[in-house]
């Protein structure tokens, strides 16, 4: 999809009709527009969303009130945003009219003609998915919301909007729903007995549901106390005091990971020798009575046997002894010949013999090396210990020091840091023990749907309520399966993209780390984890946004039935440099031209300093200036003028006709 026009009239502070023509070239894909705050940015971005499905963003506010203010006084009564697209080859026209005659319509252009589609709406879903589309404009000044260390579950909803699971999990809940009932059934069949097996049923599911409720509100909390710990240790890292005991604390955890690293890969090769070299162990035995019987087989002329079968068999068809005797059929010295194929050794036993002793040296070879291979692994986990045992220590000593030193809050800081550390213990083993709730109550469940099966068992009309509930819970168990893989496949590929635009932009050296239940952090080479500025929550914010459009792109031609399919979409920017310092900015700024193939950027003029503009300048295709016009009198407020490839802008008249925005290009 890539995205032509779009006409506002009377449309918030658009008083009449105002239009922009975007970018789309493919070379220049970047349509620039400059406005500063309050003249009109968000009210573009929010247009695009509510044109296409009536929506708008959450922050956008008084939402109801659409129709500009001027326009009402002036006697209109009806706003509308109208978008031109190309879609597949196709052009469209996307009309929406504001409330009190609110209505779409959506048109396909054909060589001067137009065409209404009935159903507009589906079509537009086609195009993006309605649950993909806010992924598709970012608004930089509420960035670091969405990226909050409590914000799992949005992140969690934007994957799973831009995989396009919507059908999937209305299925497993509608499945839920009607396996319920059919298990319900059972018991009107089975007595008093199944009625009591089926609330005990019921109640195991619910408190299933309660466990897996309260993990994961621990799990938020988890997040929520990581990310202070880590600030904490930023607040160390800067202070002069606890700088070096802190820069030693980092580096021995770096070394402590290191050995844990060890000592887990030590322990993995010492079960993978057992997996490898049990059979060389118990083979001893075997290997020397095998060489035994062989030698003295050898010793006895048996093997391998002095004569060939086929040189036998070549004898007797030549009816000629090798000394040149005859041998005729039938006669003694042909029978006497003829009975050396009793002891001839023939090809097949030949080679299998040769096999056998390739084995046997084989295991014997092995045998003899295997101790040797344990006893390496043994040592490496035991000199993995031992670090372990002196770093975990001198850990402890760090830590002590440092809420020893009386400077400050440096100390009372430290006793906070372990507090903290003691919480999130506390909250991991709760978390362990709900989840082990959730897994006993399950295991209880499943015993008494077998139990409540048996009480119907003899019941032909209970049976297919049986059935159908057990068709159901397949059903829904295959779907939260192959949802869990396609979840796991996309955080993958996300953090992949995510880490690539960090590496490409990032001052720090570190990377995102995204747990499995979608706690968003960044981490250095070490793992432990960063404490985020305002600017690193945008960066990762607008590098969280880019990849989720590379991955809808990604998914434009996938396969299946479970899951929509992706698509290529305009990616709209609004304030995306707003908390970031110049150095980012500059350095972001070339990235963006990268993010998607159609790119509309907004910025104001302090968001496009820092050499945004000039980094941006080769890639625009189209630049606007939004101007702010008021009714009032300038009084003593100054001109605010503003220059675009080299000319002046005066971006807020006053003593205007009408208060309300402008669009001009610069050209």
């Amino acid at each position: 999809m890539w995205v032509e026009r779009i006409e506002l009239n009377d449309f918030r502070c658009f008083n009449g009709t105002r239009e922009i023509e975007f970018s789309v070239d493919r070379e220049k894909n970047v349509t620039l527009i400059h406005a500063e705050n309050g003249v009109g940015k968000t009210t573009i971005l929010n247009a695009m969303l509510w044109c296409f499905y009536g929506m708008t963003t959450p922050k956008f506010e008084q939402k109801e009130d659409l129709l500009n203010h001027d326009a009402a006084r002036a006697g209109r009564t009806t706003a509308y945003v109208e978008v031109s697209f190309e879609h597949n080859g196709s052009h469209y026209r996307a009309r929406r009219y504001a409330p009190p005659n609110a209505r779409f319509a959506l048109m396909r252009l054909d060589r001067g003609h137009s065409e209404p589609l009935s159903n507009p709406d589906t079509f537009i879903n086609t195009v993006i998915p309605k649950s993909m589309a806010s992924h598709f404009l970012f608004d930089g000044e509420h960035a670091e919301v969405f990226l909050g260390e409590e914000k799992r579950h949005e992140i969690r909803s934007a994957v799973q909007d831009i995989l396009g699971c919507s059908l999937v999990k209305t299925a497993i809940k509608d499945l839920e729903e009607v396996g319920s009932q059919y298990r319900r059934q059972m018991p009107k069949r089975g007595g008093s007995s199944a009625e009591t097996l089926n609330e005990q049923i019921e109640r195991l599911r619910e408190k299933i549901i309660r466990s897996h409720d309260m993990a994961e509100v621990l799990k938020d909390e988890v997040v929520s106390i990581q990310q202070q710990i880590a600030d904490i240790d930023e607040q160390l890292r800067n202070s002069s005091a606890a700088k070096e005991l802190q820069a030693r604390r980092e580096d021995t955890e770096k070394a402590l990971k290191r050995a844990r690293d060890r000592e887990t890969s030590a322990r993995d090769d010492t079960v993978k020798w057992l997996g490898d070299n049990a059979r060389f162990l118990v083979s001893t035995k075997l290997t020397a009575q095998t060489f035994d019987h062989l030698e003295s087989q050898e010793t006895k002329g048996r093997i391998p046997s002095p004569y060939n079968e086929e040189f036998v068999k070549d004898l007797l068809e030549m009816e000629k002894c090798i000394c040149g005797a005859p041998l005729h059929p039938g006669s003694d010295a042909h029978l006497l010949v003829a009975g050396l194929l009793k002891k001839a050794a023939n090809h097949t036993l030949r080679s299998r013999l040769n096999a056998i002793r390739a084995i046997m040296s084989q295991l014997k070879d092995k045998r003899e090396r295997a101790p040797g291979e344990l006893d390496a692994a043994y040592r490496r986990e035991a000199e993995a210990r031992a670090e372990v045992a002196r770093l975990e220590p001198l850990l402890t000593e760090i830590s002590e020091k440092i809420a020893g030193i009386n400077f400050g809050e440096i100390g009372e800081r430290e006793r906070r840091r372990n507090q903290l550390r003691g919480e999130e213990r506390d909250k991991q083993q709760k978390i362990w023990n709900a989840e082990r709730d959730a897994r006993d109550a399950e295991t209880d469940k499943l015993a008494k749907e077998r139990e409540l099966e048996k009480q119907v068992q003899g019941d032909s009309e209970a049976q297919i309520f049986i059935k159908r509930y057990n068709l159901c819970e397949t059903l829904k168990g295959q779907l939260e399966r192959e949802l869990t893989e396609d979840e796991a496949s996309a955080r993958r590929v996300l953090g992949a993209s995510i880490n690539k635009i960090l590496a490409q932009t990032g001052r720090k050296d570190f990377r995102l780390r995204m747990s499995q239940e979608y706690g968003v952090s960044l981490v250095n080479d070490a793992g432990t984890q960063l404490a985020k500025s305002g600017g690193e929550n945008q960066l990762l914010g607008l590098a969280f946004t880019a990849a989720l459009v590379e991955f809808a792109k990604q998914r434009e031609n996938a396969e299946g039935f479970r899951l929509l399919k992706g698509t290529v979409a305009p990616l709209i920017l609004d304030s995306p440099f707003g908390q970031l310092d110049e150095s980012y900015r500059a350095t972001v700024a070339q990235h963006v031209p990268q993010m998607a193939a159609q790119v509309i950027l907004m910025v104001s003029g302090s968001q496009g300093s820092g050499g945004v503009v000039e980094a941006l300048r080769p890639r625009v295709g189209k630049e606007f200036v939004l101007v702010r016009q008021n009714r009032a009198p300038r009084g003593e407020r100054p001109v605010e003028i503003r220059q675009f490839r080299g000319r002046d802008f005066e971006t807020a008249r006053f003593d205007a006709e009408f208060d309300g925005t402008l669009i001009e290009e610069v050209v």
